[in-house]
C-alpha cells in the first residue's frame, strides 16, 4: 500500500508517493490550477500512474486559506460581541505601522460596524458571571444577525477564554433557530486572553470556514470516486495532521500548512542524520520560508499575522519573505535594483517558461548564469527558453548600463542577501548563532542558493534532503497526528498555582486521548505529549512559553525554568521579581509514521562539463546526476548536481558527499 502527500503552492503542485515496504519515493510536479486546485492533484497522480485503491494514507496541504485571506476573498462575517465591545475589531491594538506618519490610513476592520451586534451579558476576568445572558435579548440579536445577510457568524464575547458558557449558549441557540448560518465561537478558536487578537482570529476563521469545508468535501468525494477508501488527512500550521472535519471546523489552523510540511520533514530527516540543530530554507516559486529547529524541535509561536491581521493560533514560527524563483527584478524610483515581492507566479511565469512572461525573475537569472540547463525541463513540467530569459534580463540590464550576465549575477546576489536577512531574523536576532546550525535547503530553488547563503552566514555544513523540489509534500507523509490545546489559568507561580496547573494538565490529557481516539484511531497508550507553561513577570502584558517535560514537582523548579528560558530569549531575567502562570499548553501526538530513506542504487557517474558565471566571471564546473551518486562519493565544487525537481549548486571551496540515507551533505573546506 502507498502513502501520498500533496502540496499545492503558488506556482507548482507537488505530489509525493511513498511505498513503506520498499522505502521507494516517486515525485511529480504539475502547474497549479488556482480555479480548480484538485485538477492539478489528479494530473500529478496520473503522471505517476497511481491507483487510489492502492493508497492507504493521503495527506494534503493547501494554500486555499492563505490565498483567500490575502486576496480578501473570504465571506462577509456577522459578529456578536459583548455590549460595550462592539468596536474592538476597529480599535485594534492602537499600534501605528509608521510611528511618525500623519497620513497613515487606518486598516479596514474585518467586519463593518453594521455587521457587528452586541449582547447584554458579561463574564468577568475570573470566569464568573457578572451579567447573565438574557434569552429574550439573545433571540432579538440573532434575528438581527439573520436579517443582516452573511451566512458566517463569529461569536466573540468578553473573557470567554475563562468561561465559554455564554458563547456556547449563543451558538446552540443560533443553530436551533437558524441552522443555515455557520457559527464560529472564539473559545474554540483561541481560548486565550487578548481581546483584539482573539476576535480577529475568530473572524478570519469564520470568513473561510464554508469555503474550505466545501473544498475538502469535494476533494474527499473525488478521491472516494477514484477508489480511495481511507480518511483524508490535512496538514496544519503546527506541523501535524488532522481530520477533514477538524480542518473544516478550524480552517485558520491551515494557514501555513504547506511551509509547515517542509519543517516537519526537516525534523524527521535531520533527526535520522543526527543533526538536532537545523535552519530550514524553503525557496519556492513565490516566497522563501525559513525556520529554526533547535534540539530537534522547531520554534513555535502564537503571534502570527495574515494580511496584516493577527492570527493567534499555535503554529511553526516561519519567517516568510517575497523572494522566490518567480520573484520579479525591477528598478525602483531611486534607481536601485529590487527583487520581489511581486511574482510572475505560474501564469505567465518567468520569461524562461515561454508562456508570455517578459519581466526578469530569479529563475531567469539562474538560467542566464548557467545554473539551469536549457536543454532540460523544469520539474519535468516546463521547458526552458534561454533566449527569452536573456532578453528579459537584458532589457532591465540596459537600464543600469550593464550586460545581461552582470545583471543576472546581481539579481542572484540581492536575492541571497534578502534570504540571509530572513535567516538572521530567526537566528541572530533571537540569540542563536547560525554557525551552530546545519542549513537544510529545499524547494525547487533552495539548493541553488544554499552554498551562497551558507557563505554569507558562516555555516559550514549544508544538508540537501531527498526530493528537495517536493520536500513539503514529503513532510506530509512523515507527519504524525497532532492536536494542540491551551487553557488560561492566570495564577501566581506558587504552590497553589502549580496545583491548578497540575489539575488542568491532567484534564487536557484526558481530552486529548479521547479526541485522538475518536478522530485518528490512536489508542491511549500510543499518545505522547509535549507541554509548555506560559509565564510572565508580574506587571507584564505578554507571556513566554516555558517548555517542560512534565509539571515540575515544586513551584521553585518551575520559576527557575522560567528564568532560564527568559534569560536565553532576552539575555536578562529579574530573578527577584514575582512570576505568574498565564496558561498551560499541551500538544498531543499520535505515533510517527515509520518513514525511512535509502540511498540511490547509483551507477557509474560520468560528469558533464559546463560553465557558471559568478563573482570571478566564468568558471568551469562539473555536472552530475544525483541518482548516479552512491554513498561516500564526493563531488568537489564548483559543480552542479541535477535531479528531478531541483538543482544543487556546489560553490567553490565546497564538497558534496552522499551519506547512507541518500542525503547530499555539502561541507566547506
Amino acid at each position: 500500500m502507498l502513502c501520498i502527500g500533496v502540496d499545492i503552492g503558488g506556482t507548482f503542485t507537488d505530489v509525493i508517493v511513498y511505498e513503506p515496504a520498499t522505502a521507494r519515493l516517486a515525485e511529480a510536479k504539475t502547474l497549479s490550477t488556482p480555479d480548480d486546485p484538485a485538477a492539478a492533484i489528479f494530473e500529478g497522480l496520473a503522471k505517476l500512474g497511481v491507483r487510489l485503491d492502492e493508497v492507504e494514507r493521503f495527506v494534503h496541504g493547501t494554500t486555499r486559506v492563505t490565498n483567500a485571506l490575502l486576496e480578501g476573498a473570504g465571506e462577509p462575517v456577522s459578529v456578536i460581541a459583548t455590549e460595550g465591545f462592539r468596536d474592538v475589531l476597529e480599535m485594534g491594538l492602537g499600534h501605528r505601522p509608521q510611528l511618525y506618519s500623519v497620513k497613515e490610513v487606518a486598516r479596514t476592520p474585518l467586519a463593518p460596524r453594521r455587521l457587528r451586534h452586541v449582547l447584554r451579558e458579561r463574564i468577568g476576568a475570573d470566569g464568573g458571571v457578572v451579567r447573565p445572558l438574557d434569552p429574550g435579548d439573545l433571540d432579538a440579536v440573532l434575528d438581527r444577525v439573520a436579517a443582516a445577510g452573511p451566512k458566517a457568524v463569529a461569536v466573540c464575547l468578553l473573557h470567554s477564554y475563562r468561561n465559554p458558557a455564554h458563547e456556547r449558549a449563543a451558538a446552540a441557540r443560533l443553530a436551533e433557530r437558524y441552522p443555515g448560518l455557520v457559527c464560529t465561537i472564539s473559545s474554540d478558536v483561541v481560548p486565550e486572553q487578548g481581546e483584539y487578537e482573539r476576535f480577529a482570529t475568530t473572524v478570519l476563521n469564520a470568513s473561510v470556514r464554508s469555503t474550505v469545508a466545501d473544498y475538502l468535501r469535494r476533494l474527499g468525494a473525488a478521491l472516494a470516486t477514484g477508489g480511495y477508501t481511507y480518511p483524508l488527512s490535512i496538514m496544519t500550521s503546527s506541523g501535524g495532521v488532522v481530520s477533514t472535519e477538524e480542518a473544516g471546523r478550524l480552517p485558520i489552523n491551515l494557514a501555513l500548512s504547506g511551509p509547515a510540511g517542509g519543517v516537519a520533514a526537516s525534523v524527521h530527516l535531520a533527526g535520522l542524520a543526527g543533526y538536532p540543530n537545523v535552519i530550514t530554507c524553503d525557496i519556492g516559486g513565490t516566497s522563501t520560508d525559513v525556520c529554526l529547529i533547535k534540539n530537534g524541535t522547531p520554534l513555535m509561536t502564537n503571534d502570527g499575522k495574515i494580511a496584516g491581521y493577527p492570527n493567534r493560533t499555535f503554529q511553526v514560527e516561519i519567517n516568510t519573505i517575497g523572494a522566490g524563483g518567480g520573484s520579479i527584478a525591477w528598478r525602483d524610483l531611486g534607481g536601485e535594483l529590487r527583487i520581489g515581492p511581486r511574482s510572475a507566479g505560474s501564469t505567465p511565469g518567468p520569461a524562461a517558461y515561454g508562456r508570455g512572461g517578459t519581466e526578469p525573475t530569479t529563475t531567469d537569472a539562474h538560467l542566464v548564469v548557467g545554473h539551469l540547463d536549457p536543454k532540460e525541463s523544469l520539474g519535468g513540467e516546463v521547458s526552458l527558453d534561454v533566449d527569452a530569459a536573456r532578453a528579459a534580463v537584458g532589457r532591465l540590464a540596459a537600464e543600469f548600463d550593464l550586460d545581461d550576465l552582470e545583471l543576472a549575477h546581481g539579481i542572484l546576489r540581492i536575492a541571497t542577501i534578502k534570504m540571509t536577512s530572513a535567516i538572521k531574523e530567526i537566528s541572530v536576532a533571537c540569540g542563536h548563532d547560525p554557525r551552530d546550525f546545519v542549513l537544510m535547503p529545499f524547494g525547487g530553488a533552495g539548493p541553488m542558493h544554499a552554498t551562497a547563503l551558507a557563505d554569507e552566514l558562516g555555516i559550514r555544513r549544508v544538508l540537501v534532503p531527498p526530493v528537495p523540489g517536493n520536500f513539503s509534500a514529503l513532510g506530509f507523509v512523515t507527519a504524525q497526528a497532532r492536536h494542540d490545546y491551551v487553557r488560561t489559568v492566570l495564577v501566581p507561580a506558587d504552590e497553589a498555582g502549580l496545583a491548578t496547573v497540575r489539575g488542568v494538565v491532567a484534564e487536557l490529557r484526558d481530552v486529548a486521548r479521547a479526541q485522538l481516539k475518536a478522530e485518528d484511531g490512536v489508542e491511549a497508550d500510543q499518545v505522547t505529549f509535549g507541554l509548555s507553561v506560559g509565564m510572565r513577570f508580574r506587571g507584564q502584558s505578554f507571556d513566554l512559553a516555558v517548555p517542560v517535560d512534565d509539571v515540575p514537582a515544586t513551584a521553585d523548579e518551575l520559576v527557575a525554568a522560567f528564568h532560564t528560558a527568559y534569560a536565553e530569549r532576552y539575555a536578562y531575567a529579574r530573578s527577584g521579581h514575582p512570576a505568574e502562570i498565564v496558561n498551560c499548553r499541551l500538544t498531543a501526538f499520535g505515533p510517527r509514521p515509520a518513514v525511512r530513506f535509502t540511498a540511490p542504487a547509483g551507477g557509474s557517474p560520468q560528469p558533464d562539463r559546463t560553465r557558471i558565471y559568478g563573482p570571478a566571471g566564468w568558471v568551469d564546473a562539473t555536472v552530475w546526476r544525483r541518482n548516479e551518486l552512491t554513498p561516500g562519493y564526493a563531488v568537489p565544487g564548483p559543480a552542479v548536481v541535477r535531479e528531478s525537481g531541483s538543482t544543487t549548486v556546489v560553490g567553490a571551496g565546497w564538497t558534496a558527499t552522499v551519506d547512507e540515507h541518500g542525503y547530499l551533505l555539502l561541507t566547506r573546506e
